[in-house]
């Protein structure tokens, strides 16, 4: 019966001493990590250099304020590409579009067989994606009589389960490249009535 008594002494006071070493500090900022969030917070909105350089290559400059022009040319080069529309504000000039697309890479699948013959074990393979671009046309602020054309483009993947394996915004130059190539000679169509 004493034996029991103190087990049960023992455990009420290891169960209730670190409440008592919580209490003392409880209601006193931590110096240390203030100061931690306090840079935190004052690098959240500090550009890079590489957003900077992500800027530039999502965005060019036009010669031309008609907005709903470049807008339309927007949306029929996304069509040509074979991206469905999902939303246009011609207002906001906006636009956000989609389109899906097999993920299936040889090299993965290769991998993935390699490992189930040697280990045993399946693991799963990307299989589906579906990408995004969203596109803001605005007035230049620089220019009176320039707009601004910036794209993003970005996936999600999904793998042989049903899993999302990698949400991720490209990033290849040549994507932006191309989709600005392609509108720039639309527009020029647009322009020339052709």
């Amino acid at each position: 019966m004493m034996n029991k008594k103190l087990s049960y002494l023992a455990l009420c006071i290891t169960l209730t001493f670190p409440l008592f070493a919580c209490a003392e500090t409880m209601g006193q900022p931590d110096n240390g990590s203030a100061a931690k969030d306090e840079v935190n917070s004052a690098d959240v909105l500090k550009l890079e250099a590489e957003s900077m350089a992500q800027r530039q290559l999502q965005t060019r400059k036009y010669n031309t304020t008609a907005e709903d022009k470049i807008v339309n040319t927007c949306v029929n080069v996304l069509q040509d590409s074979g991206f469905t529309i999902e939303n246009t504000e011609l207002k906001l000039g906006t636009i956000l579009a989609s389109k899906e697309r097999e993920a299936v890479e040889s090299g993965q699948v290769a991998g993935a067989i390699i490992i189930a013959v040697i280990f045993g074990v399946a693991i799963p393979i990307d299989k589906n994606q579906k990408m995004f671009a969203s596109i803001v046309v605005s007035p230049a602020a620089s220019e009176k009589k320039a707009s601004l054309v910036r794209i993003t483009f970005s996936r999600l993947v999904w793998n042989d389960r049903g899993a999302v394996s990698k949400a991720e915004r490209l990033e290849d130059p040549e994507v932006y490249q191309t989709f600005f190539t392609k509108l720039s000679k639309g527009l020029f169509l647009e322009a020339q009535s052709i």
